[in-house]
C-alpha cells in the first residue's frame, strides 16, 4: 500500500467526522431538551367489542367514578410484574378525655407525648405529585388543626392524618406507619393493645401510662363512591410496572388508560407508588434531576440555535 493511500485512509474519517459536527443531530439529550414527538392518545380498551385503540402506553390514568374495586387488574398482572395491590384509605384517629387534651399545646402531658410519637411515624418522605383535583401532594403528615379535631361529652377525638393512608390492609399499615412508634412508646413505659382487629378494614388499639387510657381506632374512610362502596382502589408501583397494559384489558368498567405520560422519575423508592388519588390526578412530570451542568448548558444552546 502506497503513503498516499494510507493516508487518505487516516484523512477520510477526520473530514466526514468534521462535516458531521456541523449536521443538527437526531436525537434530544433529555431531559435537557423537550422531545417533541411523543404521541398524546391514552391507550384504551373496549372489553364489549375486543378492541384496543392505540394509544402511548405510560402511566396510569384512574377514574375514580367507574373503578367498583373488583380486582382484575391486580389479578392480571399477577405474575407479570405484581405492580398493582389493590388499597383502602385509611384514618388514625386518636380519643382521649377533654382533660388530657388540655396540656397538648405545651407539649408536656401524655396525650403530647403519645401523639408526636404515633405522628412521627405517619410522616413519609414522598416524591411531590399533584392530587386529582389541583393543588400538591404532601408527604403524609402528623396535622392536628381545627378541622381534625373534634370535641363531644367530654371527649376529644384527634385524626393524625390530613390525607388517607393507602394500603391493602390494618395488619400493613400498622407495620408500615405504627409499629415502630409503639416500640418507642413501650421503652418508655407505656402498654399498648389491640382490643379488636377486624381484618382487613379495622383495627382498634388501647394505650395506656399510669392512670391515662386512649383508644386509636385504624378505620377505613369512605369516598362516597357509590360504585365502589367498600372504598377499594388499585395503587400501582412503577419500580415494578412493565407498562404492558394487561390491567386495562382487564378491566370490564373503563375505569384504566395508559397515559402518555412518562415522566415518572423519583429519588425515592416510595416516590414510584402512586396511590389511587394520584392516579386520578392530570399529567405529573417528575423530571429526573440535572446532575450534569455541561449536559444541561449543551441542551440549552442547541435549543437557542436550532
Amino acid at each position: 500500500m502506497s503513503v498516499a493511500e494510507r493516508l487518505r485512509q487516516v484523512v477520510r474519517p477526520i473530514l466526514v467526522a468534521a462535516r458531521h459536527v456541523l449536521f443538527k443531530p437526531y436525537t434530544y439529550k433529555y431531559p435537557y431538551e423537550e422531545v417533541p414527538t411523543l404521541p398524546s392518545e391514552n391507550y384504551k380498551f373496549d372489553p364489549k367489542l375486543g378492541i384496543a385503540f392505540p394509544g402511548f402506553k405510560g402511566r396510569h390514568l384512574l377514574i375514580l367514578e367507574k373503578c367498583t374495586g373488583c380486582s382484575l387488574c391486580d389479578i392480571a398482572c399477577q405474575n407479570i410484574a405484581e405492580a398493582i395491590t389493590m388499597v383502602y384509605a385509611f384514618d388514625i384517629v386518636v380519643e382521649a378525655e377533654e382533660r388530657y387534651f388540655a396540656g397538648l399545646a405545651s407539649g408536656k402531658s401524655v396525650l403530647a407525648e403519645l401523639l408526636s410519637v404515633v405522628g412521627e411515624g405517619l410522616v413519609r418522605p414522598l416524591v411531590s405529585q399533584p392530587q386529582a383535583r389541583g393543588g400538591s401532594h404532601p408527604t403524609l403528615g402528623y396535622v392536628t388543626d381545627a378541622k381534625q379535631i373534634s370535641k363531644a361529652d367530654g371527649v376529644v377525638k384527634v385524626q393524625l392524618n390530613a390525607d388517607p393512608i393507602w394500603e391493602h390492609n390494618t395488619s400493613t399499615l400498622y407495620d408500615n406507619y405504627l409499629d415502630e412508634g409503639f416500640r418507642t412508646l413501650t421503652a418508655r413505659g407505656w402498654r399498648i393493645r389491640i382490643t379488636e382487629d377486624k381484618f382487613p378494614e379495622a383495627m382498634y388499639l388501647e394505650a395506656q401510662k399510669g392512670d391515662a387510657v386512649f383508644k386509636i381506632a385504624v378505620s377505613k374512610r369512605d369516598l362516597k363512591y357509590p360504585q365502589n362502596k367498600k372504598s377499594y382502589f388499585p395503587q400501582v408501583d412503577y419500580g415494578r410496572c412493565v407498562f404492558c397494559g394487561f390491567c386495562v384489558d382487564a378491566c370490564p368498567f373503563y375505569a384504566l388508560e395508559m397515559t402518555p405520560d412518562i415522566e415518572l422519575s423519583s429519588i425515592s423508592r416510595q416516590g414510584l407508588v402512586y396511590n389511587p388519588i394520584t392516579l386520578s390526578g392530570p399529567k405529573i412530570s417528575t423530571n429526573p434531576p440535572s446532575t450534569n451542568p455541561i449536559d444541561a448548558l449543551y441542551g440549552w444552546l442547541r435549543s437557542k440555535l436550532s
